[in-house]
């Protein structure tokens, strides 16, 4: 809330709104003596007024505190910006004036620079345009915001929900909280429409940082401002409830239950996150008991339903549990064998149970059930953890002659099996096979080759893969550029730890609007 001019004559207090722009905060001390005032001279609207704005500023100086406590956690998880709800808009551009804007944005980091160019461009801009844009440059957050800024001031525009919507996702996944929550102030001061989306956004990028009491923080507004969560909202507040960081597990149960009584059907990601949650910390009556009432209201079908309980048991690492629960099922475990044969496969490796694992193979393919990617490469984990590399790329060879087709993770299962064994360069060629030919390493695959290099005393060369990710677009997180600084200055590479420290600091920068 914002306030233009404040004027204390002789006792009498002035206050003019300025409900479109300004850049003077109501301060505690300010509102504190405003109140006094109003109490005295008995103007009850008035009042109740203020001590809204006081009960904003007590929520704004939570946040910050939790904020400043966290620093630059690192992102456990890379969500892409379609992960969260979006707006779906009509699309009224010109593709030519889309790839116009974007080289102008992506054409200098100056954007004193942008903005001349932007203005000689005479491009005519509308909501559905600038969401498109938005979306297009979003990995620059500085550039994408600064932007946003400035094509709001433009004559005939006005940035709509949907507009102020990407804009907060950005901020959000930039970290840069304080811009998103003045977007979201600003919006509401000029009117636009706050949906279930706009509170899904906010309530998304705090849980990705792991700042859950603040998501649930804002749930509450949400629900106290009479908007009324949607499916979207309920499962992003759960998935981060679950997760590493900022895990609330009561909250969670209690969340996922109100999402199904309100009649909320929860998608496989969903329902797999929150029973490995309740599997891991050893909630497993609740799990089960989540898996039965989804049967009962009908959401999925018997096999599917202990099939999602018992691969999270095999998550895990509880095999006997799921063994137990196998054992349960009676008529319907032969169908159910379908759902589960590679996580099973995997949870008998991780046991050591070789000769087991692939007996349970073997009597799939006389049901013509033959084994998945997902078995081929339990199989390559557990050869390349038992240091037998010649089985290890027989398997690997085999899987290939039978169709199935490596994935990302089967060659990320390789990668990390020769850092394992120390053979760095049977590992680069890996690599660099994937660059060449597919499939192309994501943010997973990079992270743990950083992290795996690091180990061996190869900071010099994971910090290489960080210039990499950040020329192929994608964000290394705190944790790659924390584990590359302090290998370099293990490895006695000062200098060079100090220049992962000018790119952390620059990508920050990169993806904030600052003022």
């Amino acid at each position: 809330m914002f306030v233009k001019t404040t004027f204390l004559k002789h006792g009498s207090i002035s206050i003019a709104w300025n409900r479109e722009a300004s850049n003077i905060t109501v301060g505690d001390e300010l509102t504190h003596l405003v109140i006094c005032y109003l109490e005295r001279k008995g103007d009850t609207d008035k009042l109740e007024f203020m001590k809204q704005i006081e009960r904003n500023l007590k929520g704004y100086h939570q946040e910050r505190e939790a904020l400043s406590n966290i620093g630059t956690e690192p992102e456990d998880l890379n969500l892409n910006i379609e992960s969260n709800p979006s707006e779906q808009v009509s699309k009224t551009y010109n593709e030519k004036d889309l790839e116009e804007v974007c080289r102008i944005l992506s054409s200098s980091k100056q954007w004193c620079l942008i903005q001349e160019s932007l203005e000689e461009s005479n491009i005519k801009f509308t909501p559905a345009f600038v969401v498109e844009i938005l979306h297009n440059c979003h990995l620059n957050g500085h550039i994408a915001l600064s932007f946003f800024s400035w094509v709001g001031k433009q004559e005939g525009y006005s940035h709509t929900t949907e507009t102020y919507n990407m804009g907060m996702k950005i901020s959000g996944r930039g970290k840069d909280f304080k811009h998103m929550r003045n977007l979201f102030y600003e919006m509401r001061r000029k009117g636009c429409l706050i949906t279930s989306d706009t509170w899904t956004i906010m309530i998304t990028q705090y849980g990705r940082a792991g700042l859950t009491e603040i998501s649930l923080k804002k749930f509450g507004e949400m629900r106290a401002s009479q908007c009324k969560p949607n499916g979207s909202t309920y499962k992003y507040l759960i998935l981060f409830l679950c997760g590493k960081r900022g895990r609330k597990v009561d909250e969670a149960i209690e969340s996922f239950n109100e999402m199904i009584h309100m009649g909320f059907i929860p998608d496989k990601e969903l329902i797999e996150t929150y029973v490995d949650c309740l599997c891991e910390v050893g909630k497993l009556l609740d799990a089960r008991k989540c898996i039965e009432n989804l049967q009962k209201a009908g959401f999925y079908t018997s096999p599917l339903n202990y099939s999602l309980f018992i691969r999270s048991l095999l998550r895990k690492g509880r095999l006997e549990e799921a063994l137990t629960v196998l054992d349960e099922i009676g008529a319907e475990k032969s169908t159910l064998d379908k759902y589960i044969c590679g996580s099973l496969v995997h949870g008998l490796l991780q046991r050591g149970r070789l000769e087991e694992a692939l007996t349970k193979v073997e009597s799939m393919k006389k049901l013509d059930i033959f084994p998945t990617i997902h078995v081929y490469t339990s199989l390559i984990i557990y050869f390349f953890k038992e240091k037998q590399i010649g089985k290890a790329l027989e398997i690997f060879e085999k899987m290939r002659k039978e169709g199935c087709e490596p994935t990302i993770v089967t060659y990320c299962a390789m990668i990390r099996g020769y850092m394992n064994m120390g053979k760095v360069v049977d590992a680069w060629n890996i690599f660099y096979q994937l660059r060449l030919k597919g499939p192309f390493p994501d943010f997973r695959t990079y992270s743990m080759f950083i992290t795996s290099l690091c180990r061996v005393d190869k900071s010099e060369e994971a910090l290489h893969l960080i210039n990499e990710m950040l020329e192929n677009g994608i964000a290394p997180s705190s944790v790659n550029f924390r584990t590359v600084f302090y290998g370099l200055n293990r490895e006695g590479k000062q200098t060079l730890a100090r220049t992962v420290l000018q790119k952390k600091s620059s990508l920050t920068r990169q993806r904030k609007f600052l003022t």
